[in-house]
């Protein structure tokens, strides 16, 4: 008898453990896209406004380290310590802008949170952006480190980000070294930067 209640007790403090562990990860992702969305459904403020209040925020829950080896690849070990963090500057203002972009297209709609798969250190969540009459499906692929969950790659309408980019600029990089992808990156974050037309987004 006590055997069975000690394992009894046991199931239920995993049990615990495993619930109050769950909803951390979709927690964080809500965080992140709440606090973008309160801004850009500010209707006082031009785009442009909205863009440079949120540049930022949305880095605090990436992990930039992993995206950058995760997109460079094979070509992560052959840089310098130099171009690896030069990479890292850039390619966040990317993702970022990115990311921004297709909230923006979708600001005035719903983000539903369908569901969240855990395992180990990593988490996966699940959520659609609806909005006239569309459903765009955005998966958050997030790590555990430094004492929390951070992205390390989103998934838009089945596309892979970092899988997107480390194809593109691996190719860049064979074509024309580090020195031609790091030329081709800063002129996608000048284009991204330029102001957007018109003084307020309804």
């Amino acid at each position: 008898m006590k055997r069975i209640i000690l394992l009894l007790s046991l199931i239920v403090l995993v049990l615990s453990t495993v619930c109050h562990a769950l909803p951390e990860p979709q927690a964080k992702v809500e965080e992140m896209v709440n606090s973008v969305l309160s801004v850009m459904r500010d209707s006082q403020m031009t785009l442009d406004q909205k863009k440079s209040q949120i540049s930022g925020r949305v880095q605090q829950f990436l992990n930039i380290d992993s995206m950058s080896r995760r997109t460079l690849g094979q070509y992560w070990d052959g840089a310098s310590v130099e171009q690896r963090e030069h990479f890292a500057r850039l390619f966040i203002k990317i993702l970022e802008a990115t990311y921004l972009n297709r909230i923006e297209d979708y600001s005035d709609g719903d983000v539903k949170y369908q569901k969240q798969r855990v395992k180990d250190d990593k988490a996966i969540i699940d959520t659609v952006i609806v909005a006239n009459e569309l459903e765009i499906p955005v998966q958050y692929l997030m790590i555990y480190t430094d004492g929390s969950l951070q992205v390390f790659d989103l998934v838009i309408e089945g596309v892979s980000l970092v899988r997107n980019y480390r194809s593109s600029y691996g190719e860049i990089i064979r074509r024309d070294g580090y020195d031609g992808l790091f030329a081709l990156m800063e002129e996608k974050v000048r284009d991204m930067s330029e102001p957007a037309s018109g003084s307020s987004v309804q």
